[in-house]
């Protein structure tokens, strides 16, 4: 994808999340430079079936939430004293929880908002940095480096359902961010744990009840 050519810089906003109201800015990330392009991957989960008669065609198992990857390109060559290196340490502690989640044993990582413009604009969580350093003081302090940034989708939209395909009426989604479990989020939408039985037969792709992957959107059956 290529990026437009508007001189309106990219930026991002890393956001506290919260489960309820407007999430509050923690910090927000100007790009000194543009960048000449970035890429977004999208996919969808099929599951090949076999029965007596050999491989059933590949079911349709939901989508795979979107990763955005991005180059930021750092600079403080014209700044008495700069030193780049304050800026990545901000930007790979936002890989961790926040300290309020943690402290509430519900752990979750900022989120994050990617925007460019009026017509492009990203959110998710940054899954990964990775940094290049390329030019250093006397001192050894980094001045120019890049640094690439993965930002994962929270959670891929479901597509409508099929009134034959057995979804319930009422159902509703819940994307999962890190920390959850199907007993978390059960007490969360029925007000009582002992419904998470209830959300894992609505999912049937769920593994283990206590470890969700996050990102991924699960359909909350009406109560």
């Amino acid at each position: 994808m290529t990026a437009q050519t508007s001189m309106t810089r990219a930026k991002l906003v890393i956001l506290k999340p919260k489960t309820q109201g407007p999430e509050s800015k923690l910090a927000e990330f100007p790009f000194d430079f543009n960048p000449k392009d970035f890429s977004i991957t999208r996919g969808a989960k099929w599951e090949a079936k076999q029965n007596g008669k050999g491989t059933l065609p590949p079911q349709y198992m939901g989508p795979v939430p979107a990763s955005l990857t991005i180059e930021m390109f750092l600079d403080a060559t014209t700044e008495a004293n700069g030193d780049i290196s304050k800026t990545v340490n901000k930007l790979l502690g936002y890989v961790n929880p926040t300290s309020d989640s943690k402290s509430k044993d519900k752990p979750s990582a900022p989120h994050v908002h990617f925007i460019w413009g009026s017509a492009i604009e990203f959110k998710g969580y940054i899954e990964q940095v990775a940094v290049k350093y390329t030019l250093f003081r006397e001192n050894g302090n980094p001045v120019r480096g890049t640094a690439t940034l993965t930002l994962k989708e929270f959670g891929a939209p479901q597509p409508a359902q099929n009134p034959t395909s057995g979804g319930e009426p009422g159902s509703r989604a819940h994307h999962v961010v890190a920390g959850d479990t199907l007993a978390s989020i059960a007490y969360a939408e029925y007000g009582t744990a002992a419904g998470w039985r209830q959300i894992a037969e609505a999912n049937p792709f769920i593994d283990d009840p206590m470890r969700l992957a996050p990102g991924r959107s699960l359909v909350i059956p009406p109560a």
